[in-house]
């Protein structure tokens, strides 16, 4: 069986909703790409008898617990004490590699170590240091009773590094023969439907008691299945059979798997073909831009694009007639197209893509109430006009920009792979 794990934050601030807690999200997902699995996450302030409680409840229930925080140096950070009196009273001792490394920290600054920061520097009897080089806290490795603790410091780029560095390196290299291909897993992502059809088209196949095992998440137009299989469903072909069913009942809405995005994904459709895109955004403010500039080498096939919110830059950046903003408005079909087939023009690209709209809260009226889209399409080298697709999108104002943006690059991926014309999320159609 795959090694079953749980993951503990510690901190006031995680407990309060001050800070949110996503360390959870980062090492449980490292522990599956190494082939454990994660079955519990759990958050406790900085209260000494609530985390040793924690951690002998989770250790019973677990054969590895990741702890991450309350390694500092001040009078809130239990997380040292805490795991010596789990682990039956230990006492606490000085670790000697630890306070060198502490000290050639300071002594490199040329600052004095303040003597608070020793506290960093003791360790359960039984548990062993595990180095940090970004910062002040080294880890804590240790056995309580049958069950694998680390104890890894709170700040991101103190954690990351230290659990990819060290503590899946030794997960890896002392599991049992196998353990660590037990689980595989993929998820294939969507957008365009929702959550509940999703499952719908999927139907036996998320069956709880199925192996592999296929469960969705949603987010914002965004519908990933996940598909993890684990013993023998790792080998023996059905983890592929799966997934593939998964891909085929989910087309056309399919943009990608794994790692994939939705920008990337239309990115490397427009770089095989060479073509690049131009954008006019109103309402989503350059939203659609912004994805598209998070990938790399995205100069290569994104041309650049318009923000345009006054009707004024509308009409003399895009051509946007005078005609079309008096008599149908700024959210209109006619706008849309108008506004891609502008960006295409001005930018001198075959695909041009707006999206005009209310995204809220205010400015609605009941002809055209928040969360009515219109995104534009043109294809320049096509004997068709331009297109429009009118949506009556959900949500608060950044839910409607969001799902906006998305539907929009869903629309040009469907397009780009010459799927067939389908109603995605929120759309209208006209009758």
């Amino acid at each position: 069986m795959a090694m079953r794990a749980a993951v503990l934050a510690i901190g006031d601030e995680l407990v309060l909703g001050q800070v949110a807690e996503r360390h959870a999200q980062v090492v449980s997902a490292s522990l599956l790409d190494a082939g454990f699995t994660t079955h519990e996450h759990r958050t406790v302030p900085d209260d000494l008898e609530a985390i040793v409680a924690a951690l002998r409840e989770l250790a019973r229930s677990s054969d590895l617990l990741i702890v991450t925080g309350g390694l500092g140096p001040t009078d809130d950070d239990l997380t040292r004490q805490a795991l010596a009196r789990a682990l039956g009273g230990e006492r606490l001792v000085e670790d000697d590699d630890a306070r060198s490394a502490l000290l050639r920290r300071f002594q490199h600054r040329g600052a004095v170590m303040p003597q608070l920061n020793l506290r960093q520097t003791l360790r359960p009897e039984s548990a062993r240091t595990l180095p940090n080089p970004h910062g002040t806290a080294p880890g804590l490795a240790v056995l309580l009773g049958t069950t694998r603790v680390y104890c890894l410091p709170g700040p991101p780029n103190e954690m990351e590094p230290m659990l990819r560095g060290h503590v899946l390196p030794e997960l890896v290299a002392s599991a049992p023969r196998g353990a660590g291909s037990e689980v595989r897993t993929m998820a294939v992502h969507t957008c365009g439907l929702a959550e509940a059809e999703v499952a719908q088209r999927l139907g036996a196949l998320m069956d709880r008691n199925a192996n592999p095992l296929v469960g969705t998440t949603a987010s914002a137009a965004l519908v990933s299945a996940r598909v993890r299989a684990w013993g023998s469903a790792t080998t023996d072909g059905s983890f592929e059979s799966v997934t593939d069913e998964v891909r085929r009942r989910l087309a056309p809405f399919v943009y990608g798997d794994g790692t994939a995005t939705l920008a990337g994904a239309v990115g490397a459709l427009l770089l095989a073909r060479g073509e690049r895109l131009a954008l006019a955004e109103s309402c989503t403010g350059g939203l659609v831009g912004e994805l598209l500039t998070s990938v790399a080498g995205s100069s290569r096939w994104f041309a650049g694009g318009w923000i345009v919110y006054s009707n004024e830059l509308k009409k003399s950046q895009l051509n946007v007639s005078e005609a079309t903003l008096a008599g149908e408005g700024a959210v209109s079909a006619a706008c849309a197209r108008e506004m891609a087939i502008g960006a295409a023009q001005s930018a001198e690209t075959r695909w041009g893509v707006s999206i005009t709209g209310i995204a809220g809260p205010d400015g609605g009226s009941a002809e055209k109430p928040v969360g009515t889209v219109w995104v534009g399409l043109v294809d320049r080298k096509a004997e068709q006009l331009a297109q429009a697709r009118h949506f009556r999108i959900q949500g608060d104002r950044e839910g409607v920009r969001t799902r906006a943006a998305r539907l929009a690059l869903q629309w040009l991926h469907m397009e780009l792979v010459d799927a067939p014309r389908t109603r995605l999320l929120w759309e209208v159609v006209e009758t």
